[in-house]
């Protein structure tokens, strides 16, 4: 966020409260200690002002800013509220009523108090905008953000779109939030379960921030979801390079388990072993990881492995007919036909599927044949 220092003008009010040279003398002497940074020796002037001259509005838009500027968010609104109501009525087209809804909306903002946020939010950017000045980046920035953390999205994908296109802000600020709101809206679309528009806008966000792990997680997970609708063999890949550029940036289960998956869709199964293997190990009673794990073995060839990993599916979820269905399949592949005849038995027993027991049928042909 800006400092709120820049919405200061060169001079606040001075002439509405500095009635006598004492007064001056201490009113140069706080805003000298602001612009040095000593925001605690210039809050004590600026209260000291305020005592002998209540009115003051500079004085408590000061008090404001240097509780802003000393991080103690939850001191910052009263000051500012009452500067506002002294503006109002001592010169109502101060540019300083704006910067005093600013500040008090950031601030709420900063302590995640997304609801009070939006109003003072709301009357800086309407105030900026009727004067036709700029309006500060990170105010519709922190605006679109509290609508989307209190899940009013419809509100918050107009101020996602727009933000960052125009403002004080510097082109490398503009970027930057322009990619993280692009993230904001892929977010959005992601829980929408729009996976294309989701995939677009996370698209746009790693263009502006290639190495944002959130955004390259989400896109992961949606390329994954809208691969399987129907599926797609481009996106399944996608998945899989975005999921390897995240293990770059973190190398942690919770990636292993998306570039898993991933190989996994995109058939790239000997690359799917070593990742799956660590999610089923790190989850000992996952019948699903075992199950992934066990179908990467067995699609690899390396069918020992693969029943072991399957009995452990099965042992988990006794009636699980992808991990029967599987484990059969390894041990028809091996030749073993008693075993898996009698895994397809069990599969038939759970699913009555037709086709089942047509494999049942031929598999027992296959056993009665074996010496």
């Amino acid at each position: 966020m800006r400092s709120a220092v820049n919405l200061i003008r060169s001079a606040i009010l001075v002439v509405a409260f500095l009635g006598t040279t004492a007064v001056a003398s201490d009113w140069d002497r706080a805003v000298g200690l602001y612009n040095k940074s000593d925001y605690r020796a210039a809050l004590v002037e600026f209260q000291d002002i305020v005592m002998d001259r209540p009115d003051a509005a500079g004085a408590w838009y000061y008090i404001g800013l240097c509780e802003f500027k000393l991080k103690r968010y939850d001191r910052v609104e009263l000051p500012l509220s009452h500067a506002i109501d002294l503006l109002e009525i001592q010169s109502p087209s101060s540019t300083d009523i704006a910067g005093a809804w600013y500040t008090i909306g950031i601030s709420h903002y900063l302590q995640a108090r997304y609801e009070k946020a939006l109003d003072p939010l709301k009357r800086y950017i309407d105030i900026t905008t009727k004067a036709k000045r700029d309006v500060d980046l990170s105010a519709r920035t922190a605006l679109a953000r509290s609508y989307f953390f209190l899940e009013r999205y419809d509100e918050a994908l107009p101020l996602l779109a727009a933000n960052g296109d125009k403002g004080s802000s510097s082109t490398a600020d503009r970027a930057k939030e322009n990619a993280t709101n692009a993230y904001y809206r892929g977010a959005i679309f992601f829980k929408r379960e729009d996976d294309d528009k989701a995939i677009a806008s996370l698209r746009e966000s790693l263009r502006g921030n290639p190495d944002d792990i959130p955004t390259l997680e989400l896109l992961a997970e949606s390329l994954m979801r809208r691969a399987r609708k129907p599926n797609s063999e481009s996106r399944w890949n996608e998945a899989a390079d975005v999921a390897e550029k995240l293990k770059t940036l973190r190398d942690d289960l919770k990636t292993a388990n998306i570039l898993g998956r991933a190989y996994l869709g995109a058939q790239r199964f000997q690359n799917a072993i070593a990742p799956l293997e660590q999610i089923a190990k790190a989850n000992p009673d996952n019948g699903q990881a075992w199950l992934y794990f066990g179908i990467a073995l067995s699609r690899s060839g390396q069918m020992r492995r693969a029943m072991e990993a399957l009995e452990i599916t099965i042992q988990l979820t006794p009636e699980s007919i992808p991990a029967l269905s599987e484990l059969g399949y390894v041990y028809e592949a091996d030749k073993q036909y008693q075993q898996a005849l009698r895994i397809y038995e069990k599969a038939f027993a759970v699913s009555g599927d037709p086709a089942i027991k047509a494999t049942v049928e031929r598999v027992r042909a296959l056993a009665s044949q074996q010496p």
